[in-house]
């Protein structure tokens, strides 16, 4: 991806003293001293187009097989740009020994009105390097809105495919705000899974920084169940997570942001709901305690005041054999449903194992008269009274 040239202007020194004056004039956009090189390297022949295809550089470096139209491109040298391709009929899309185009350089050095240029002249806007690349692949990494709206304003296809995924994984994974809304408003598909990731694992995945950029795919429909389940894998795995992996996507995204999050509530709901506490269950029915409790300890993250949670996560501390812990969770979930037989029976089963048999005898009756049927309250009361 790195270029030998970053700069517009730049001096050369990649062949012989024609070639580096050549490209100079090129790149410096100087048409009159361009044109003169080009007279004195067709020697008369009246075979100009031919002379100046011929001058590439030869070397195994980074610009290996780069012509003079490629170096009018990079540097901004729109009116060589026009005499190469108009007036001796070069072509538009030459690459050089990477498959890189003079698009290609002209993108990568932001220079909009070169590549506005070349566009309109044939350029392709779906060229692949070499190495997998597309234009807009480019264009995404490196951040470059202007260029990712004008690429996709002429056609460019949103979704091409490379090893690390498509443009809106490449901005994902690099937190490129603006540049997943313009591929998101041209209809990118948010839930490409390549290489076993979305866009929105590619995001959650990345650093902090990259909350809008969640909160961005979330709102737009991606599958955030299915981005839960490939952090559920990393903590299988003994994998550190990034910092603050479920709580950056509903942190507030701050009135100098471009996200709204008057649905914040909504989209808590639905991540709480249909991803953590949904893992949480599936993690408790497979007796992996540990990794069901820091599911459920997320969602309260996000919700302190589900009843559901606490309740589900006192039983996995007692599954620990975590007694204070269980009894903590208890006591809250009881507090927030105090007429839930279950917040009585944790409390009571908690109590239990710190060896507080005459309190859990307690709790266990206060459970049997909310709901005087249930056996499992009714055996645990007759266990404490055996013990007490």
């Amino acid at each position: 991806m790195a270029s030998a040239c970053s700069q517009p202007h730049v001096h050369y020194n990649v062949g012989g003293p024609m070639l580096n004056k050549v490209f100079q004039a090129a790149c410096d956009g100087d048409l009159p001293i361009f044109k003169a090189l080009v007279v004195m390297l067709d020697m008369g022949r009246g075979r100009p187009k031919e002379a100046i295809e011929a001058l590439r550089v030869e070397d195994a470096g980074e610009l290996e097989g780069f012509t003079a139209l490629h170096a009018a491109a990079k540097g901004g040298g729109l009116d060589v740009c026009r005499y190469l391709v108009e007036e001796l009929m070069v072509d538009v899309d030459v690459v050089d020994k990477k498959g890189r185009t003079p698009l290609f350089f002209a993108i990568h050095s932001k220079n909009v009105g070169t590549a506005k240029y070349l566009l309109n002249h044939g350029a392709n806007q779906d060229k692949v390097s070499h190495d997998g690349l597309s234009l807009l692949h480019s264009a995404a990494l490196s951040d470059n809105c202007p260029m990712v709206e004008l690429l996709l304003a002429k056609g460019a296809y949103v979704d091409p495919v490379a090893d690390c995924g498509t443009p809106l994984h490449f901005a994902a994974s690099e937190g490129h705000y603006g540049t997943m809304k313009i591929l998101l408003d041209y209809n990118a598909d948010y839930n490409k899974m390549v290489n076993g990731e979305t866009p929105l694992i590619a995001a959650t995945c990345a650093d902090s920084k990259s909350m809008e950029c969640i909160m961005l795919l979330v709102k737009a429909g991606a599958d955030l169940k299915g981005a839960l389940a490939y952090a559920a894998k990393i903590l299988h795995e003994k994998k550190v997570v990034s910092n603050n992996f479920f709580k950056c996507m509903m942190e507030d995204a701050g009135a100098d942001h471009d996200v709204c999050i008057d649905d914040e509530p909504m989209v808590k709901r639905e991540i709480r709901t249909g991803g953590l506490v949904s893992l949480g269950m599936d993690s408790l029915k497979k007796k992996d305690y540990r990794l069901a409790a820091g599911f459920f300890s997320q969602a309260l993250d996000l919700d302190p005041g589900d009843a559901i949670s606490l309740s589900n996560r006192s039983l996995c501390w007692l599954q620990m054999g975590a007694g204070d812990k269980a009894l903590r969770d208890a006591n809250k979930c009881r507090k927030i449903r105090p007429d839930w037989p279950i917040s009585c029976y944790r409390q009571g089963a908690a109590l239990m194992l710190l060896k507080d048999y005459e309190g859990a005898s307690g709790r266990f009756l206060d459970g049997l008269k909310l709901d005087p049927v249930n056996a499992e309250i009714e055996d645990a009361l007759r266990t404490s009274h055996t013990r007490h």
